[in-house]
Formats: C-alpha cells, sequence, structure tokens
C-alpha cells in the first residue's frame, strides 16, 4: 500500500491578517471535499502557521511546490499537481 500524498493548508492561528480570515478555512474544506471526491490517496492536513502570513492563504504539496494566495479557482490544478509527486 502507497503512502498517502499530503497537501498542507496554513489556516494560521497565530492571528496574522492573511491567513486568519474565512478564505483559508473555506480553501481548507473545499480541497478536503475535492480531494475526497477524486478517491485517489490525497491527505489535506491543516497546519497552523507556514510563516508565510502576508502571502496567504498558503498550501503546499508535500515534496513540491508552496502556492501563495490560493483562491477557489486554484484547487483543481493544485490537486492535479499533487498526483504528480513521487
Amino acid at each position: 500500500m502507497t503512502k498517502p500524498k499530503r497537501l498542507y493548508v496554513c489556516i494560521n492561528k497565530r492571528g496574522g491578517a492573511a491567513c486568519i480570515g474565512p478564505k483559508s478555512r473555506e480553501i481548507f474544506r473545499e480541497l478536503h471535499k475535492r480531494a475526497r471526491e477524486r478517491g485517489g490517496d490525497i491527505k489535506v492536513v491543516r497546519v497552523e502557521c507556514m510563516g508565510d502570513c502576508s502571502y496567504g492563504p498558503n498550501v503546499k504539496i508535500h515534496g513540491g511546490r508552496v502556492y501563495h494566495h490560493v483562491e477557489l479557482d486554484d484547487l483543481d490544478e493544485i490537486l492535479d499537481q499533487v498526483s504528480k509527486v513521487v
């Protein structure tokens, strides 16, 4: 069995203005939903801080790139890219 590929979504509980808003949590919920719908091996994980507060919402592909200023329109591309990471 292969390990699930991981996507990390910053939900910044530290209090920064960029991620603490509802947008980062909406990004997390929608990524989680779309990953489940695809039926693959993608696990979406909440993290409290990535250190890039002014660039949020932030999403990191484990072993891959970090996406900044993520919008709902970006989520399918991110999910497509996570599938390409070894």
